[in-house]
């Protein structure tokens, strides 16, 4: 009896593990893309590693659990051969992670929910973007305002003209400055991608500009 039940606690302790980082997994992705909460970056941007991580825990409780089952080898070899691949791509993946930090942040006028964030993105094609962060139920989340990639027409600088508007400068000839709209949620009305070509109208913020 204390075998069994040795062998019912090793199975629970795989499997609680198991349960918590999948469950990481999907919330990150679920919330990913804009108003993503940053909480859930590491999550979100490691989904392949966790659910690599998940099904190698899984098989091998299974091996410690299933120790009648006819189907325990079958199981155990099936969770493995989607287990060990998905491990090695999410750690190739996040092997070639590229830096970012923090160029500037300033917090909205009147708001301490709200702040503006400009991020460098190091990389063969440098770019430069800019986030709306804002605290929230579930805790401070982000949504793209814009992102601009290379040297030329990019991402100058960013300033609040009031606690719901942006005006963006980028680098031109001429230099030109666009005002965006922050809406109540923090989602802003247009996105401003890949130079000074603007995403007209688009409240989800993912329309890419060509």
């Amino acid at each position: 009896m204390s075998f069994i039940r040795e062998r019912r606690r090793s199975v629970f302790l795989l499997l609680t593990p198991a349960f918590l980082l999948g469950t990481a997994a999907l919330a990150g992705v679920a919330t990913g893309g804009q108003g993503g909460l940053i909480l859930l970056t590491w999550p979100r941007e490691q989904a392949f590693l966790l659910a690599g991580t998940v099904l190698i825990l899984l098989a091998v409780a299974v091996l410690r659990g299933l120790t009648k089952s006819p189907l325990r080898t079958a199981l155990a070899t099936l969770l493995l051969l989607l287990g060990v691949p998905s491990t090695w791509i999410g750690g190739t993946l996040g092997l070639y992670d590229h830096a970012e930090r923090e160029v500037k942040t300033q917090a909205a006028p009147g708001r301490s929910d709200r702040r503006l964030v400009m991020v460098q993105h190091d990389d063969f094609d440098p770019a430069r973007c800019l986030y709306v962060h804002q605290d929230g139920l579930l805790g401070e989340r982000r949504w793209t305002v814009s992102c601009f990639m290379g040297e030329e027409d990019g991402l100058r600088d960013a300033v609040w003209t009031s606690p719901e508007r942006i005006r963006i400068t980028v680098d031109g000839t001429p230099r030109e400055s666009h005002e965006v709209t922050i809406l109540p949620s923090g989602q802003p009305e247009r996105v401003l991608l890949y130079g000074s070509a603007i995403c007209p109208g688009d409240l989800r913020g993912d329309c890419w500009s060509p």
